[in-house]
């Protein structure tokens, strides 16, 4: 039998933290497609707008002014449309910690402070796969078991990561011809 999640991990040790960087974010960006109809519509709209931002300035090597900009704006929206304003409005959270994998560094050198040290993509990508099964949990149909919605929803978000891995990752062959 294929384990997805420890394939994701052998998969995720062999990209460079640019590429790992961007994964992040598009795993996150899946979530949000997943979640769609249980986030504020203005709280998806700039977590959206942060996603693209992010893509950009790992693309640079630097923040973009843009980039601090949305992200308060994105702390902000979250908390309005949470009823404790300790927590972040569901689809947020998950944003900035795929956010922190290729964006942290910059964000803290741009800021003065010193060398931070990056979240590894594989720490998102196993958070993104709780946060998928806690939803179908929480949207299940009646009379369903709890924990097998839950597994089941994991196991599938992690084929859909290693699947994304494998269409999106360029072939390290190009050169034969």
């Amino acid at each position: 039998m294929i384990v997805f999640p420890k394939l994701l991990g052998d998969l995720l040790e062999q990209v460079d933290q640019k590429r790992a960087a961007h994964l992040a974010l598009d795993f996150a960006r899946h979530v949000l497609d997943i979640e769609r109809d249980g986030i504020a519509q203005p709280v998806r709209a700039v977590c959206l707008e942060y996603v693209e931002v992010c893509h950009e300035a790992i693309d640079l090597g630097e923040v973009p002014p843009r980039l601090p900009e949305v992200r308060d704006r994105l702390l902000e929206v979250a908390a309005q449309w949470d009823t404790n304003r300790h927590v972040l409005a569901r689809g947020a959270g998950p944003i900035l910690d795929a956010a922190r994998v290729g964006t942290e560094q910059m964000l803290a050198k741009a800021r003065g402070q010193g060398p931070t040290t990056p979240i590894p993509c594989l720490y998102v990508a196993r958070q993104l796969q709780a946060e998928v099964g806690q939803w179908y949990a929480e949207h299940r149909q009646e009379g369903t078991d709890e924990r097998l919605v839950a597994r089941h929803a994991r196991w599938e978000e992690a084929r859909w990561q290693v699947l994304h891995i494998l269409r999106t990752e360029p072939n390290p062959h190009n050169d034969a011809g």
